[in-house]
């Protein structure tokens, strides 16, 4: 498997095969219905430098992802700007109610 190679999985087989994936070295992508659901990255635990690769290598894989999706940062974060102020505008509904 190459290293930016991400493994697609259903969310009920990451949640069985759970230490598998929490020790392993693949990505994985998690799905849900056919919907990604969430991401995760395994690092390795080590000294301080170590863990700064991990991120680093990390970032590397999450960059080449975006790419293949045809993502950018700027996607990214213009998406969560508008989630989180369409859940503001859900709270003040609520607290007017």
């Amino acid at each position: 498997m190459d290293k930016h190679d991400i493994e697609k999985i259903g969310v009920r087989e990451f949640r069985s095969e759970l230490p598998k994936y929490l020790y392993g070295e693949t990505p994985v992508e998690v799905l849900r219905h056919a919907h990604t659901v969430g991401f995760y990255f395994p690092v390795k635990q080590g000294s301080k430098s170590a863990d700064i690769a991990a991120l680093q290598a990390v970032a590397a894989q999450l960059e080449y992802l975006l790419s293949q999706k045809g993502l950018s940062e700027d996607d990214i974060v213009r998406e969560f700007r508008q989630l989180r102020e369409a859940d503001r505008a859900n709270q003040r509904k609520e607290l007017d109610e």
